[in-house]
Order: C-alpha cells, then structure tokens, then sequence
C-alpha cells in the first residue's frame, strides 16, 4: 500500500496599521503582537501492509512406476490424470507398464517378492488380502488422514480394510443396484410397501412390476441393510440370530411383488424387452440396459426402506496398491499420486462416459451422466463385498439354506443353523485349523 501523509498548514498573520497625524503629540496605539500560528496534528505515516509471504511450492521428485491392465478407452483417462497430476507436480515422471490381465497377478507377485515391481498397482479388489498376508503391498493407514478418507464412499472403504490395515484404495466402485424402468413405475419406491404396492399395480398382460433376484449375492447385503450382519470382520459367521430369520423372510416376500430368479436372467431378459418394472442386478449391465429400452426410461433408484433399516446391495472396487519395496522420493511421489487418483479431479476425469467411464470412489464428485450420478447415490446406502479368504467358505452353505426355504417351504432358523455349522467347519479348513 502506498505511503499517505496528510500536512495541514494553517497561518493566522495579524497586522495592525498605525495612524499618525500632525496633531499634538499622543500616546501611540500599541501594535498587537501577531497571532501564534496554529499548527495542525501531524499524523504518523500509515505502516506498509507487506505483502504475504508466499510459501514455496510444495517439490516433489522422483518417478512413479505403476502396472495396469486397463483397456484403450481406460487408459485415455489414466493418461489425462498423469497429466493433471503432473501439471502440479513436474519434477515427477512416470514409467507405465500394460499388462494382460491374466498375467498381471502373478507378474507383480513375482516380482515384489524380490523387491522389485512397480511403486503403484491397479488391479482386483480380492488380490489385495493375498498380497498383504504376504508383505507385497503397505498399509495405507499412516500416511492418509481421516479427513480424507471420510471423502470416500463408506463401503468402497471397507472393502479395502483387512486384519486393521488399509491394504490399499477403491479408485472406482460397481456394484448391485435397483433399476426401475420408468415407463412402467414412473415414480421410485420409498419403502419396501411402496415397492411391492407399485409391482402389483403394474403387472398387467404380459408385463410384470418387477421381476426380483435373490441368489446369495444379489440378496447378502439386504441383511446388511435391515440392520444384521454376515460375518465378523475376522470372517467369523454372524448371521445365525433374529436379524438373520428376518432377513430370509425379507428374501421370502419378494413373491409379494412378482417373479423371482434365481441367477438366472430371465429378469434381465424380460427387462431389456421392457416387459419388467423393477429387476435388481449389477451396474455392470447398465450398457446393456440403457441400449434395449433407452436412457430416458431407464433409473437407477435409492434401495427402499424396510423396517428400521433399508435394502442394500454389495459395492465392489477395483483398487490401487502402494507396494511394500518402494522408498524414499519414489514412495513419496507414489503416496501424492494415489491420493491424487482419488481426488474429485482426477474422479471427474475416470467418470468421463465416452473413456473409462468409471463410478467415482470419491463422494461428491460431479459426473455428466444422470445414471452414474443415480448409482452413486444409490451405492451410498450399499454394502462392503467381503474379500476376505473366509468368504469362500459362504457360497455353498448359504445357497443351500436359501433354496431349501424358497423352493422346499424349509424353516429359516432350521436352514439357517445348518448353513452355519458347514461354514465354521470350513473356515477352520481354510484357516488350517
């Protein structure tokens, strides 16, 4: 700011004239003395306001190895993020390795367990409790903080947490959803009521309200939703109480609002002839769906409330791994970047529908289609996908328990105890034991 200085001179000058006469002579008239001038207050220059101190921009060096198997349409936005990242940081480069899928596992297994691989990995969620049992990838724990995990969808996190680690971060969620064709339901069911009252309503001819999927994995996370749970975090069953009869009997009302399958897809089929109102299934058929009946009549709805809880479905990821050999100015610049991957920047660019297409981790992130945007906020309600090696043990026992109640009228507690007992003896197969 400029210097300002205000002066103020003010100068009163008194004169007196002296009169003389040729008259005899008298007293002469005092002269008044001249008035004082009166000086105006000086006020102290105003102080500079100096310019804030610019701290230095953050530098960061070093190179950023990283593996992927993505496709062409992927790796034009992995392209535009290494680009973003860089434009903040342009002392890091990259060095970036394609890999086929099928080879991409055993690759990185390979060579990490040398000390060698990539700083940075993108690949399947269920690869990560491997991984970590065997030292190949860090826990993110300690270097990310609760500020801004609590900027990632709730369930995409907890499918990246195992044995009290971070094992890595959800870089994009897919998962179970409610897809409602509008044409038939216009409006979105709130409750589980709502739902079952719209179905009967539409079901007319040959078209049918909905058309609902209860197999183990499209139904699991509904248990979830109402308040129960599957398992314990250590892969332990927990799901043999109240909560769990409730929610085979939850499972057992589907009927109320229409057909029901069993993985099949018949539900998807009927769906895309648009003869079906609402069918669950997973947002990897969004394309599909958005081609057979069209955009304008396609949604993605919020899983209805039921009781004190709601409906849900299972929320998967594909992940990002920082591995455990990288150090030093490598490791830092990994670190920034895999942060940076899950920022809503880098988020808005993987969602771009005409490239990766990918539905954004992160909350909040602004995306340009409608149906993304709806199965975000639909997967906000949804469940974390266990990836743990004790899953393995669920898939026979629960399909037996729940056919034996949807197609032989067996007792929920009964089936469900019988699941229970086979899912213990095989943890304790898988654990060793």
């Amino acid at each position: 700011m400029k210097k300002t200085l205000w002066l103020v001179l003010s100068v009163v000058l008194v004169a007196a004239f002296v009169l003389s006469a040729c008259a005899p002579k008298a007293t002469p008239t005092p002269t008044p003395p001249p008035a004082k001038p009166t000086e105006a207050p000086t006020q102290p220059p105003a102080k500079p306001t100096e310019a804030p101190t610019v701290p230095p921009a953050p530098t960061l060096k070093g190179t950023v190895s990283l593996w992927h198997a993505w496709k062409e349409n992927e790796i034009a936005s992995l392209n535009e993020v290494i680009a973003a990242f860089q434009a903040e940081y342009p002392d890091v480069k990259f060095d970036i390795l394609y890999v086929p899928f099928d080879d991409l596992r055993g690759k990185f297994e390979t060579a990490a367990s040398t000390g060698g691989g990539p700083a940075v990995l993108i690949g399947a969620a269920d690869w990560g409790p491997a991984f970590y049992d065997a030292g190949l990838v860090a826990d993110l724990t300690p270097h990310l903080s609760p500020d801004f995990l609590a900027t990632i969808n709730e369930a995409a996190l907890g499918a990246v947490q195992y044995k009290g680690a971070l094992i890595g971060l959800p870089q994009t969620i897919k998962g179970v959803v409610m897809y409602r064709n509008k044409a038939i339901i216009p409006e979105a069911p709130k409750t589980w009521e709502d739902l079952v009252a719209a179905a009967k309503a539409a079901t007319q001819g040959d078209v049918v309200g909905a058309n609902l999927e209860y197999g183990f994995f499209f139904s699991a996370a509904h248990l979830h939703g109402i308040g129960g749970k599957l398992m314990e975090p250590n892969g332990d069953p927990a799901f043999n109480n109240e909560k769990g009869v409730e929610w085979v009997n939850l499972l057992v009302s589907f009927k109320e609002a229409g057909p029901t399958e069993y993985y099949t897809d018949n539900d998807v089929n009927l769906f895309k002839a648009g003869k079906a109102g609402i069918i669950i299934d997973g947002t990897w058929n969004m394309g599909g769906l958005v081609e057979a009946i069209g955009a304008e009549k396609l949604a993605v709805d919020p899983w209805p409330a039921y009781k004190d809880g709601h409906l849900s479905g299972y929320v998967q990821t594909e992940n990002i791994y920082l591995s455990a050999n990288v150090t030093g100015d490598d490791q830092k610049a990994a670190l920034a970047f895999i942060q940076f991957f899950l920022s809503p920047k880098a988020q808005a660019l993987l969602a771009d529908p005409t490239k990766a297409a990918h539905i954004p981790a992160t909350k909040g992130v602004e995306v340009t289609d409608p149906l993304m945007k709806q199965a975000m906020e639909a997967f906000a309600l949804g469940t974390a996908f266990p990836v743990i090696p004790e899953m393995g043990a669920y898939w026979g026992p629960m399909d037996t328990a729940l056919k034996s109640v949807f197609d032989e009228g067996a007792d929920p507690a009964a089936a469900l105890q019988q699941a229970y007992d086979s899912i213990v003896a095989k943890i304790k197969e898988i654990r060793g034991q």
